[in-house]
């Protein structure tokens, strides 16, 4: 009896055992013979997206950010957009003309509904514009400061009227002003709600967000444009450069967005895909504090220009990837004049300088900077050393710089990049020359008087005129170090088609899966 209760029992463990090996889960991981583990690759239906960033929220008026307008802009639509050769288009405005100096009128489409059933229409502009300019909302989008009312003309006509003529309006609707949230949503739910679960008229609607993780979104199959050529869209957020390099070379990835150059190189052995530099509008410079110590002395901010060998910088610590400006404007921008050339490299005429500010030794100074820049801060702080100027460098996290950059905390000197998104200098000067804006450290009259001028007139002739004086002074005074603008560096996979385009934004509707 015994014995039969022993070979029962012996039966029943190796059916069961059977059972667990054949099909059945396991929390031990099956290799592949020969090759290790097999990497997880997305689904044909779904692309993969890698960024460094995450966004710090999703209610689109609420950032103001390249890396949270990347995720954003799959979810939401702007009343303008630009085609593919970067000029103006339709999108939820399909047309628009200046009435007269201080009101744009707006055609909008029809037929178009946000993700929950609302409707979009010219209320909905309204909200969305009125919201993003209620100081309860605290929004860090500045461009529409300079709109006064939203008038409803009827359900598919708005006029904006502006404080002053805004010359270009239009150019500002294509990203963060421009984006439409939906009012009924937003007055039901509450503005915590809308900023962790965003409804918008966008190509991908909203399914879940592990923050600093991923967030996932899935096609809107009745996206006005048509539904997208794939299912779902997945955000990751890798900062570390060596694991999105990683990422994309096991399949978990299938666009590695904003790779370093170093990575780029690296990467370009890899059969199974392509590294793509595109020309880019980032532009990057050090920001001067020339209110008091040597940076005062506008013959110490020459030196500091004239000591660093931008071009070589380019050539080697870059790649290539970049090319070199004279003051803060890429060369696509509205306003780039040609004829103002960069500072040339120049160490003797550097020290010269310095001795006549009266600093023949040189002096200490710290340059803030994010700490994925620090190749490029460390070059910058090594050729500053040959003329006496002593760089201490102080890394941190972007998001930490951005709220020091708010709350007035930086040092003497910060490394920094800037996107003028509306492809105008207005938006590379509005934040940082005129003596009131928000990152001004350099007071002068005239370019105050310049910067009315730009940003008031609306003939573009005239426009380019004050643009062109403004390089002439920056220049001359000196209040940043001028570096590079620098390409966009991707890593796509082989069987993905997109094309990046100049401001850097992430938008995936055209992209496609072979």
């Amino acid at each position: 009896m015994r014995l039969k209760l022993f070979l029962a029992a012996l039966c029943l463990m190796i059916v069961l055992s059977a059972c667990t090996n054949s099909g059945g889960s396991s929390s031990t991981p099956v290799a592949d013979k020969g090759n290790g583990a097999t990497p997880s690759k997305p689904g044909k239906d779904t692309l993969t997206v890698a960024q460094e960033i995450d966004a710090g929220t999703l209610d689109p008026q609420k950032q103001g950010k390249i890396p949270d307008m990347s995720i954003l802009i799959n979810m939401f639509d702007t009343l303008v957009t630009r085609d593919e050769n970067n000029k103006l288009a339709p999108s939820l405005a399909t047309e628009w003309k200046a009435v007269n100096d201080t009101t744009w009128e707006f055609k909008l489409r029809e037929g178009v509904k946000f993700h929950n059933g609302e409707p979009f229409n010219a209320e909905a502009v309204k909200f969305s514009m009125d919201r993003l300019n209620n100081p309860d909302t605290k929004s860090p989008i500045v461009e529409l400061k300079t709109v006064k009312e939203v008038v409803v003309v009827d359900a598919k006509t708005v006029k904006i009227i502006t404080e002053g003529p805004d010359p270009i309006l239009p150019n500002k609707m294509t990203l963060f002003g421009g984006t439409i949230v939906p009012p009924q949503y937003i007055k039901e739910k509450g503005d915590d709600n809308f900023a962790k679960n965003p409804v918008g008229t966008g190509p991908f609607k909203f399914v879940s967000w592990q923050k600093d993780s991923q967030i996932t979104m899935e096609a809107n199959a009745d996206y006005w444009q048509g539904a997208a050529k794939f299912k779902k869209l997945v955000f990751k957020i890798i900062p570390n450069p060596s694991n999105m390099a990683a990422a994309i070379r096991a399949g978990e990835v299938d666009i590695a967005a904003g790779i370093k150059p170093d990575v780029a190189t690296q990467l370009k052995s890899q059969t199974e895909l392509k590294v793509v530099s595109s020309p880019g509008i980032r532009t990057f410079y050090i920001s001067l504090d020339t209110k008091e110590g040597p940076l005062a002395k506008k013959e110490v901010r020459q030196a500091l220009n004239y000591a660093i060998d931008v071009n070589t910088m380019i050539k080697t610590v870059l790649d290539g990837n970049a090319v070199r400006v004279s003051t803060l404007i890429p060369k696509e921008n509205f306003g780039f004049d040609p004829a103002i050339a960069p500072y040339e490299y120049n160490i003797e005429k550097a020290k010269q300088l310095l001795t006549q500010a009266g600093y023949p030794q040189g002096f200490a100074m710290t340059l803030d900077a994010d700490n994925l820049e620090v190749n490029n801060v460390q070059v910058i702080a090594a050729q500053l050393e040959k003329i006496g100027v002593k760089v201490q460098l102080n890394l941190m996290d972007s998001k930490t710089l951005s709220a020091n950059l708010v709350a007035k905390k930086t040092s003497p000197m910060y490394f920094i990049g800037n996107t003028g998104w509306t492809m105008d200098a207005l938006s590379n000067f509005q934040s940082y020359l005129k003596s009131d804006r928000r990152y001004n450290r350099f007071v002068n009259a005239e370019i105050d008087k310049l910067v009315d001028e730009e940003e008031q007139t609306i003939d573009s002739q005239k426009r380019q005129v004050s643009f062109t004086k403004l390089q002439t002074i920056l220049k001359e005074e000196a209040p940043f170090i001028y570096l590079y603008q620098i390409n966009g560096l991707y890593g796509i996979r082989n069987n993905i088609e997109w094309k990046p385009n100049p401001v850097g934004i992430l938008s995936m509707y055209k992209a496609s899966i072979k």
